[in-house]
């Protein structure tokens, strides 16, 4: 059985400027390639890709981010990112048939980071065949081309394509500030051990839950046992939603009132919104909000979830969950 094509996603930030799709200060390449990876869509039980092509301006040192995202091994492929090496690689996947899956993620940098991203999936089905594009004049790189490619040819989830571009509420320049952070010179007052950062990655990262089979109810984070009724034996994992959740309380932040690891932030943006927000009955999640002016999102909103720079912390950048507002 040949493998071919399964489906696309096409990830650009919520702010432009000029035309031209500028990120938030919190994203870089991973982040976006993962919100091109999120808006795939794939329904719970999908199989895990087995190879992982990287495109674009994605440095090896993420790697362990996009395995410890997949939650299991696979076999990581560098390309440039230019046109031909993004066909040579997507035409290889296509023809040879590696492994299971394959997962082809290409990020077209601009400004301070990551501004386009492009997630194409690959498996064994021999009905659907490959997308096909040319090159466009005036192309910058093989995402944009690409992206623009997959909206035409009817196969993909293009978040944020058909909004309108807003224009970001901080200056760019501050922007640049806060994303050139070099991390060893980051204070690290509430220090976390890397080994526990990494132990809550499921649930920090793709909101993973447990519900017990005895009581019903939902424990977040994932404590390998019921924090309600307390047996470990009837845990069942569930993953929550990542957009939708209900602000039950909003705050903000100013300067003086952060932890010491967002002192580069605050520095080089300001204030920033703080929520509090429910994703499933008696689950509730504290969240920094971001994409937003302090004090855009309130009580009664709806927040969507995506997945950004945190703050430095051991020679390197931390990740999380920030809330973002859902446009009407």
């Amino acid at each position: 059985m040949s493998v071919g094509f399964e489906c696309g996603a096409v990830y650009r930030p919520r702010f432009a400027m000029a035309g031209r799709p500028v990120p938030s200060p919190d994203e870089d390449e991973f982040t976006v390639a993962v919100g091109a990876w999120e808006a795939l869509a794939l329904p719970p039980g999908a199989p895990r890709p087995t190879h992982l092509h990287l495109a674009g301006e994605i440095p090896p040192s993420l790697d362990w981010a996009f395995l410890a995202y997949l939650g299991g091994p696979a076999d990581v492929h560098h390309h440039r990112g230019d046109s031909a090496e993004l066909d040579e690689a997507i035409a290889a996947v296509s023809a040879t048939g590696e492994g299971v899956t394959s997962l082809v993620l290409a990020v077209e940098p601009a400004g301070t980071g990551g501004a386009v991203a492009v997630a194409l999936r690959f498996g064994p089905n021999s009905e659907r065949r490959s997308p096909r594009w040319t090159p466009r004049p005036g192309s910058v790189g093989g995402a944009e081309r690409v992206a623009a490619a997959l909206v035409e040819f009817g196969a993909v989830a293009a978040t944020g394509t058909a909004a309108p571009r807003e224009e970001p509420p901080w200056p760019l320049e501050r922007a640049h500030q806060f994303s050139t952070v070099p991390p060893s010179q980051v204070a690290e007052g509430a220090y976390v051990p890397r080994a526990r950062y990494l132990e809550n990655l499921p649930s920090r990262w793709r909101l993973e839950a447990d519900r017990c089979g005895r009581c019903g109810r939902v424990t977040f984070p994932r404590r390998g046992r019921c924090r309600y009724c307390g047996p470990a034996g009837q845990l069942s994992p569930e993953i929550l939603p990542r957009d939708g959740a209900i602000v039950v309380a909003a705050t903000v932040i100013g300067k003086g009132g952060q932890p010491t690891e967002f002192d580069p932030q605050v520095d080089a943006l300001g204030s920033y919104g703080v929520v509090l927000a429910e994703f499933a009955p008696g689950v509730r999640l504290t969240l920094q909000v971001t994409d937003s002016a302090p004090g855009g999102v309130r009580i009664g909103d709806r927040v969507g979830t995506r997945l950004r720079r945190l703050y430095p912390m051991e020679g390197e950048w931390r990740y999380g969950r920030k809330a973002v507002p859902i446009s009407p």
